[in-house]
């Protein structure tokens, strides 16, 4: 189903949800039970809950999540006062007077996180608000206090005198334009600044699936005020607060199912198209992600402790995973032919010159095998402090199931940046074979890496690695290496890094860290204040792969 599709049905789900509360508030009889009589008010509020925790669960950035969150409490907040209006103060003109100008407190503000929430997207995580803002703010704190304390001045509705029948007989004066109006800036703002930071051409294309509910709530608005919006049975076909309420959980959901904001939905769908042929399943052996390449398999092949064979040229294996456990095949047909080939052919050279061509062949292929095992075994045992800090840190997580959720997340980011040095170097040995040069992008590519690692841990990082040229390839994983025990040992005092190419060297300035590393051939260290200088020279040998 295209991304079109699901926000349209999404948008239509909620639209059903609207004329059945509408439904329910118009044709339930004054004198049914509590809970038909306020039908419409327990479903706003199990709606606006359920934005609160999609919200909590699915926005990625905290500075989004904490202002979408805060929006759908507004929501409640305005349940809140709706149901106390009519359930608890229907009889005390006074409170349930103030409760409706309390509306307006919601009606304000989830505009205005929205907008923040809508600036905050995209941002690094020093996110604050500005001076600007403050503006922002203001004027809405200005129209919110002018609705508060209307009974004063009656600026933005004008009732009888002695506020007799203020609840049905009453004017909306100039100021009431004035709110709604700036209410409608605040949402045209929030769309229009995701628009412009969206870029990903196809969803700026579905901007208009946000602009839907926004026109529906902009129309309700505009009709709402002149008293032109449809009655049926003498009641709004939908009161205000219901009406605001499904237009902004349209427009935020609508926002978030276009991409305009970043969440983490669509991974089974990315499983699911991946070329690998895996599946993972829960602890019961219910499968829960199957990509399209992945067979089907029976309850007892699931349930294998180890790895067996689907079909002559399958092999299935299984590992567990937190939660259940995930299945991979390998296509072992290459093998099979070739264990065919060398069968044929053991049968039919029978001939000693056939088979010291065979013997002298298998010795090539024997030291080719040689080469590349050195190759492997050089992996890893240059990666063997890495892999052992690995193995201690998740054995760590097993021993202390109960950990917080923060320091499991801490583990697994280190584990991560490890990781990423296992493989990254593993791949400079791969493309360094058979070469005494290469380009210096590849060494930038490793770096940048372990610095996206870096900041997933929580430390500042900056790179200017754009220079181009040859180096030898002993000089580019050497200084993989020390960049790497510079990282650890910089650990977990570090705050900031900074890296570029200059001068024929690539070199470090470290925040937080004192490091105290011999000087050795082609690498000198300085510390002052808590900032350590770092410079590895490097061997080039052109200007230019």
């Amino acid at each position: 189903m295209t991304t079109a599709k699901r926000s349209l049905k999404m948008l239509l789900q909620l639209a059903v949800l609207y004329i059945i509360v509408s439904f329910i508030n118009i044709f339930t009889p004054d004198d049914a039970v509590f809970l038909i009589r306020n039908g419409n008010t327990i479903v706003l509020m199990g709606l606006s809950l359920s934005l609160t925790q999609y919200f909590s669960d699915s926005i990625i950035d905290r500075h989004t999540r904490r202002y979408l969150v805060s929006v759908a409490w507004l929501i409640t907040l305005w349940i809140v006062f709706r149901g106390a209006k009519y359930i608890a103060f229907a009889e005390t003109d006074i409170i349930a007077r103030h409760l409706w100008y309390m509306y307006y407190i919601p009606a304000l503000f989830i505009p205005l996180f929205s907008l923040f929430a809508a600036q905050s997207v995209g941002a690094n995580d020093e996110f604050r608000l500005q001076w600007k803002h403050a503006i922002i703010i203001g004027v809405t704190l200005i129209l919110a206090t002018l609705v508060l304390t209307n009974d004063l001045h009656q600026l933005v509705f004008r009732f009888q005198p002695g506020f007799e029948d203020w609840d049905t007989h009453y004017n909306r004066a100039p100021m009431h334009y004035l709110v709604y109006t700036w209410i409608v800036l605040l949402y045209i703002g929030a769309i229009y600044i995701l628009f412009k930071k969206c870029r990903v051409s196809i969803n700026r294309r579905l901007v208009w699936v946000p602009i839907l509910p926004l026109l529906f709530g902009i129309c309700y608005t505009a009709l709402y005020v002149i008293d032109a919006w449809p009655r049926m049975n003498g009641e709004l076909f939908g009161e205000l607060p219901e009406a605001i309420c499904f237009t902004v959980a349209g427009i935020s959901l609508s926002l978030i199912y276009i991409g305009f904001i970043p969440s983490n939905e669509g991974y089974g769908r990315l499983f699911e198209q991946s070329k690998l042929a895996a599946q993972i399943a829960d602890k019961h052996l219910n499968v829960i992600y199957k990509s399209m390449n992945a067979a089907p398999l029976t309850q007892e092949q699931l349930a294998t402790p180890s790895s067996i064979l689907l079909d002559q040229d399958t092999r299935l294996h299984r590992n567990v995973i937190t939660g259940g456990f995930v299945y991979w095949q390998d296509d072992i047909s290459a093998l099979n032919r070739i264990n065919e080939e060398l069968q044929e052919n053991g049968e039919l050279l029978a001939e000693e010159a056939e088979l010291l061509r065979l013997q002298n062949e298998l010795k090539e292929e024997r030291a080719k095998i040689d080469a590349k095992m050195k190759i492997y075994d050089d992996i890893a045992q240059q990666t063997a402090s890495q892999q052992s800090q690995i193995r201690a840190i998740v054995d760590k997580i097993e021993q202390n199931t109960t950990a917080m959720r923060d320091e499991y997340q801490s583990n697994i980011k280190i584990i991560c940046l490890l990781a990423v040095y296992i493989k990254r170097y593993a791949n400079l040995v791969l493309l360094s074979a058979d070469k005494t040069a290469i380009n210096s992008q590849e060494l930038a590519l490793a770096i940048r890496e372990s610095l996206r690692s870096l900041h997933d841990i929580g430390v500042k990082t900056e790179e200017s690695l754009c220079d181009d040229f040859l180096i030898t390839t002993s000089c580019a994983l050497s200084t993989y290496i020390r960049f790497e025990q510079l990282l650890e040992a910089a650990l977990p005092s570090l705050r900031a890094i900074q890296v570029l190419f200059a001068d024929g060297a690539l070199k470090l300035m470290m925040e937080g860290a004192e490091l105290q590393l011999p000087d050795d051939a082609g690498m000198t260290i300085t510390t002052e204040d808590h900032v350590s200088y770092i410079q590895i020279l490097l061997v080039k040998t052109g200007d230019r792969a």
